[in-house]
């Protein structure tokens, strides 16, 4: 069988068992008008003739020849045309010691909900014959991507293709970073386009790697160089000279905590990038973590003002040790670039439906040009490569964040300060 005899079938299948249940729901709803009908004239018959609503016992609905007056069909009509009451007595309904004739309304009630149900089936006829074309137009995606499965299975296998495929990327230079595959057949360009695509990618990674290594190479060398300096003028002078001695030791555990610093930086983003840094995500309060950064910054730098606003909790999910490095990276920037006798603010709310912590300073501010720039990894401004650090601080900050389904908002004016916010998603339902 063909895929349109195969899609034809499916939708004649498809479209009578549709249409036979539509018929069902025709004669079902029929039946509910019907003896809904009849319910709410016996409840108004009843209140008519007993003053209102009596028990459950004594009704009845008693037939005296009701099917005689349906035969001949002639006589319906003459009842409904020449208002002949012929329909009188034959249905009576009884309640207590009283009765109705009902009769003459259930002749009405036949008449119209049979002409309604026939106009319905009529209306459910005129849809069957026209179900099964209208199935197939939906169906009809399916039905071309069956005959085109069809159309390339039917074709032959040409293995030159594949071939001259082979000898293209054979001759492909790894090296070359513009290097692109090229077959020359339409047939393959989806293949070509995806494979040059991959390469464009494994490209862009490996550059990212080379500049990674050579600015962390960059970075090491220089507190490298001051410890051997220094270890040299030890050698020379430092078992003499009580004053070498000193200020060499000193530097040497200067540039170790640096360097120590710097590497575990720089394996922090390392296992990021390679997927292995996991995130042990529990319910938390950004507002509390908040208190604590700002408790622990007015004990390391107590020249400076800090300002917590966080009145009430701000319930998020994350990896508070995590959450609280981020924050403390921004709260750390927030004192080396402000003056000593600053105002440095954290805040801890919920804004548009997103939980957020905020570290604000009135110190030097971002320059435009350089905003852009702060949370690429070894960026460091003009104005501060005067101060400590190798740049990789705000890079770590933002992937942590990231990790967390959330973002860093950076608002900075030169002079006047930097307010950086940190936004992620409230929490969702427990799993």
């Amino acid at each position: 069988m063909s895929g349109a005899g195969r899609t034809t079938s499916i939708a004649r299948r498809i479209a009578w068992r549709f249409q036979w249940r539509k018929l069902w729901r025709i004669l079902f709803q029929t039946a509910v008008l019907f003896c809904g009908a009849v319910a709410v004239w016996c409840i108004a018959a009843e209140t008519i003739l007993c003053g209102g609503l009596t028990g459950w016992e004594g009704r009845r609905i008693v037939l005296h020849g009701f099917g005689e007056a349906w035969r001949p069909l002639s006589h319906v009509i003459g009842a409904a045309f020449r208002q002949e009451d012929w329909f009188a007595g034959t249905a009576v309904y009884q309640v207590g010691g009283a009765s109705a004739d009902m009769g003459p309304f259930l002749f009405w009630l036949f008449l119209l909900t049979g002409g309604l149900t026939v106009l319905r089936l009529i209306g459910w006829l005129l849809s069957c014959l026209r179900a099964t074309e209208r199935i197939r137009r939906y169906l009809r995606p399916i039905d071309d991507i069956a005959q085109a499965t069809e159309s390339i299975s039917s074709r032959g296998f040409d293995e030159s293709k594949f071939h001259s495929l082979e000898e293209a990327i054979d001759h492909l230079n790894g090296a070359s970073p513009d290097e692109q595959l090229h077959v020359g057949d339409s047939d393959l360009a989806g293949l070509e386009t995806a494979v040059n695509n991959l390469i464009a990618r494994m490209h862009a990674s490996y550059r990212r790697q080379v500049q990674f290594v050579d600015d962390a190479s960059h970075e090491l060398r220089t507190p490298i160089a001051v410890i051997q300096g220094y270890a040299d003028m030890l050698a020379r002078w430092g078992t003499a000279d009580e004053k070498v001695l000193t200020e060499s030791i000193q530097a040497i555990r200067t540039e170790a905590a640096h360097m120590k610093t710097l590497v575990e930086q720089l394996l922090f983003l390392a296992r990021g990038d390679a997927g292995r840094q996991r995130l042990d995500l529990r319910p938390m309060d950004l507002a509390a973590l908040a208190r604590e950064i700002w408790e622990e910054s007015r004990l390391i730098d107590p020249g400076r003002e800090y300002v917590l606003d966080a009145p009430a909790p701000v319930p998020v999910r994350g990896d508070g040790a995590l959450l609280k490095q981020a924050v403390r990276i921004l709260a750390d920037n927030a004192r080396k670039y402000s003056p000593a006798d600053g105002r440095i603010t954290l805040r801890a709310m919920a804004e548009d439906g997103a939980a957020c912590i905020q570290v604000q300073d009135n110190g030097s501010g971002i320059a435009p040009a350089d905003a852009p720039h702060v949370f690429d990894r070894f960026y460091r401004a003009d104005s501060a490569r005067a101060t400590e650090g190798a740049g990789l601080g705000l890079a770590i900050a933002r992937w942590i964040v990231a990790r967390h389904g959330g973002s860093i908002r950076l608002w900075s004016y030169e002079g006047v300060g930097t307010r950086m916010t940190v936004c992620l998603p409230p929490p969702g339902p427990e799993r």
